[in-house]
């Protein structure tokens, strides 16, 4: 008969559960939050994690602390650059990254995120620096990349390729404030209007590219 493992004793969970309390706590709070917005009740929460009480405010005193943490959590997810998928022509691999970037920018997540930071300004100074980095990182340097290679390749003419992805990101980016403000972002994403968007957005800035005027 072999010997049960001795019974860990009460007390301070250990650091890798640490972790799974507070990444189970974060993504339950980050899906309440799109269904419930920042109105989301600590005693929803608790419930919808399965935690006790005493180990929900073991990690996080507050709900402002506990929403940092998923504001914090949220922005951790695009910190991976969005690559330019390859298609036979480059206006075709432009509308491609286009389309995924509307489809992000306006998702349920990012549209509870802008909210809560709307109503809390707080959050958005805490944050700005990390949303800083994921435009950056997520969209304006594989942009900035791709314009390159067709400069390089003799594609498209000479140009200002940094001024010129920065201009395509806030197009994108534009998108998600229009929606948010005008109040359509509580009704779901329609997938033929944002395709149609992307196509118009696509269009105008192959054609400034391709074309750059000496101003």
């Amino acid at each position: 008969m072999t010997d049960s493992p001795p019974a860990r004793r009460p007390g301070r969970p250990r650091r890798e559960e640490s972790g799974e309390i507070e990444q189970r706590l974060v993504e339950s709070t980050m899906h309440m939050l799109v269904e419930h917005g920042p109105s989301l009740t600590m005693n929803t929460i608790i419930t919808a994690s399965g935690l006790s009480r005493k180990t929900v405010y073991a990690h996080y005193p507050n709900k402002p602390a506990l929403l940092a943490a998923v504001v914090r959590h949220m922005l951790g997810y695009a910190l991976q650059p969005l690559a330019v998928p390859p298609r036979p022509h480059w206006q075709e691999s432009l509308l491609a990254f286009v389309e995924q970037g509307l489809a992000e920018v306006c998702e349920p997540h990012a549209t509870a995120m802008r909210r809560l930071m709307m109503l809390n300004p707080s959050f958005m100074e805490e944050a700005r620096p990390q949303i800083e980095q994921v435009v950056v990182r997520r969209y304006l340097d594989p942009l900035t990349a791709y314009l390159q290679s067709l400069v390089d390749q003799g594609i498209l003419p000479d140009q200002d390729v940094a001024f010129a992805a920065e201009s395509l990101t806030s197009l994108i980016l534009s998108e998600s404030h229009r929606r948010f403000f005008q109040g359509e972002a509580d009704n779901g994403i329609d997938l033929v209007q944002l395709n149609r968007h992307a196509r118009r957005l696509t269009a105008l800035f192959c054609g400034g590219v391709a074309s750059p005027a000496d101003i």
